[in-house]
């Protein structure tokens, strides 16, 4: 009886531990299909909810932009830009004075021969020059280099200036006056002056040269 009774107890635990199995797996299996149901579920809202909304009337489209937030709007010019004011531009304006002028037409019969008496580009001596020169500003002079030496005022080499006037003697006479240039430009290197001479015609000469230095009388100024 005993024996009868011991497998009774065990024939009753198998069959509780496999009604326990079985259970068991239709739960798992019932929640599997729970989790697929859910996720599908949440896979079909969030397409629809990434849909666009199709518009059929005004009061819609009206209704819609109203709702969307405006884009922000981006400046392609600097803040520095923006408040960087335009400067006018300048012109430079070059302003001849009157001895520029002189000074400017006696260039322009560089390269014209020495003729004595001569009052023009065909031939041309040194007072001729210097008349001509002024002559273009209506400024009239004596017309020889003596006359000329006799009306120019005195003034000392380091008071020189452009458009004096420069008087040498190239003669056997040291003292007398046969020669007159014109100064073109004075710089810390030395003294220009344009002449007419015999041998080269009219061109443009340093004060330095030892020729004309040692024949140098005097400096003048025209009085105007």
């Amino acid at each position: 009886m005993q024996s009868i009774k011991d497998t009774m107890c065990f024939l009753s635990e198998r069959l509780c531990i496999f009604t326990l199995s079985r259970k068991r797996k239709q739960y798992l299996q019932i929640s599997k299909h729970v989790l697929i149901i859910l996720f599908t579920a949440s896979l079909i809202s969030s397409c629809g909810s990434s849909k666009p909304k199709i518009v059929t009337t005004k009061k819609e489209a009206r209704k819609l932009n109203k709702n969307q937030p405006k884009a922000p709007v981006f400046s392609t010019v600097s803040d520095k830009e923006e408040t960087q004011e335009v400067e006018p531009i300048e012109e430079e304006l070059t302003v001849t004075t009157e001895v520029d002028r002189i000074i400017e037409h006696a260039r322009g019969y560089l390269g014209t021969r020495y003729r004595y008496g001569g009052n023009d580009k065909n031939g041309v001596d040194c007072s001729g020059l210097i008349c001509n020169a002024y002559s273009s500003e209506n400024i009239q002079l004596p017309r020889t280099s003596a006359a000329l030496y006799q009306s120019a005022d005195r003034i000392k080499v380091k008071e020189v200036q452009k458009g004096d006037l420069l008087f040498f003697a190239t003669g056997r006479n040291k003292k007398k006056v046969n020669h007159v240039g014109l100064v073109t430009d004075v710089t810390p290197a030395g003294i220009e002056f344009i002449h007419s001479t015999t041998s080269r015609g009219v061109i443009i000469t340093s004060f330095n040269e030892a020729y004309w230095f040692t024949r140098f009388l005097k400096a003048g100024r025209i009085k105007q």
